[in-house]
């Protein structure tokens, strides 16, 4: 008996002991101001409303802790960033979307806008502009391409919660081309076919040997003058060196079909050309001419600093380089016009962008610088990285939205059940 009482008062004595220290510190948080907003917290819902609250208590927050679902605005990223800069130390935590976006003008007389997106794979991405929706899709691999023929103010690009926007900063001066080759149906459609997107096309076609009628004003070949200059076979080659001091110079060259056999394109070129293969409608009459059954002179042996854009098969059918300051896009598909004259209802169309696109990628056009547009937050993850740092993993400030770190009802309820175990223990054993 004498062991259960000597247990009982040593309860009791560390019970008592306990309600003093917590009574001691109730004491100390009362006379801390600064303990009562120590450690903050919010939630991407509520942010707005508390950035106004932290930045205006008496004394700053020592941590502020937010979970995010979505990015925050610019405005609320640098709201945190500058509370971070006056000593609070601001954590954020969340599953905020890896997203980005950039937006560049399309080298075409028609204008438009090539939008990509940097997105998670299998993403839904959301691309709109200030009059709504214009498309959404899939993000595969790494995002997710648009291509906008036009557009009102800026774009919005929304991956699940986040929002990256950007608009266009520069707009392209478009220059004439200069096409070359022998007269013939893919010299005239060529021609033709660049013409009715707008191009304006100067043409140097050679009809027989040392025979040569011009379209436009062809002596020079001057990147002044020029977007891109186009060599449909081997006709060019007598102005290969032209041609290529254009390129270095800054200039665009597609080195189309047969052309790129030609040794003196040899410097140019992105690789050797091998044996070509005739396309299988060349070789049957059933069934429409396509881009993929036209012959096709292959490119072998690319040279290191080529890459290949397009493949049937295992064989290469056109590859880029750079040449000095310029671009040259060699590919080995021949005759195109018999796609455009044979292939299906939309033949003529599919033609005439194909030729357009493969322009764009190379054509030398200078850049417009345009007004900045200042509602814009092109990577939204990115910026709030280099403002507050990486996400950590906690989710919020010790002690909740807005409340000491200890909570005094916490310590209330500590003290209240130390004092009523002392005594109801006293009670028991007959002592008051």
């Amino acid at each position: 008996m004498r062991s259960r009482v000597s247990g009982r008062q040593i309860a009791e004595h560390a019970l008592r002991s306990a309600s003093i220290g917590v009574l001691g510190l109730m004491l100390w948080q009362s006379l801390d101001d600064g303990v009562a907003t120590s450690a903050v917290s919010a939630r991407s819902g509520r942010l707005a409303d508390a950035l106004p609250e932290w930045t205006t208590i008496s004394v700053a927050p020592e941590l502020i802790a937010i979970r995010l679902d979505s990015a925050p605005t610019p405005r609320e990223r640098d709201w945190l960033a500058a509370l971070r800069g006056a000593g609070s130390d601001v954590r954020w935590s969340g599953n905020v979307a890896a997203s980005a976006i950039a937006v560049q003008p399309v080298v075409s007389p028609k204008g438009g806008l090539v939008v990509m997106v940097a997105a998670p794979d299998n993403a839904v991405v959301e691309l709109s502009d200030e009059l709504g929706v214009i498309d959404s899709v899939r993000a595969a691999g790494e995002g997710a391409g648009f291509t906008v023929p036009v557009a009102d103010g800026v774009l919005t690009a929304r991956v699940g919660g986040t929002a990256s926007r950007a608009a266009l900063a520069d707009s392209v001066t478009i220059r004439r081309l200069l096409v070359i080759g022998d007269a013939g149906w893919e010299s005239k459609f060529v021609v033709a076919a660049l013409e009715e997107d707008g191009w304006k096309v100067d043409a140097d076609i050679r009809v027989a040997p040392g025979i040569g009628v011009s379209q436009g004003a062809t002596a020079s070949i001057d990147s002044s003058r020029y977007a891109a200059v186009i060599v449909l076979d081997a006709s060019g080659a007598a102005r290969s060196r032209q041609i290529a001091a254009y390129a270095r110079s800054g200039g665009g060259v597609i080195l189309a079909g047969r052309a790129a056999s030609a040794d003196e394109f040899a410097e140019l070129r992105a690789g050797a050309t091998g044996s070509e293969a005739t396309g299988s409608a060349m070789q049957t009459s059933a069934g429409p001419t396509t881009l993929r059954t036209l012959s096709l002179v292959p490119i072998v042996n690319l040279k290191p600093d080529a890459l290949a854009l397009d493949r049937r098969a295992a064989l290469v059918a056109a590859a880029a380089r750079r040449h000095s300051a310029g671009r040259v896009m060699q590919h080995g598909y021949a005759d195109t016009w018999r796609w455009r004259m044979s292939g299906g209802g939309n033949s003529v169309s599919e033609h005439r962008q194909w030729w357009t696109s493969a322009v764009a990628s190379v054509a030398y056009a200078p850049r417009i610088v345009l007004p900045r547009v200042d509602e814009t937050d092109a990577a939204p993850l990115a910026a709030l990285t280099a403002a507050l740092g990486p996400a950590t993993a906690s989710e919020s400030a010790s002690g909740g939205d807005g409340e000491r770190v200890l909570s005094m009802w916490w310590l209330f309820g500590l003290l209240s059940v130390s004092l009523i175990g002392e005594w109801a223990s006293r009670r028991l054993r007959g002592v008051r």
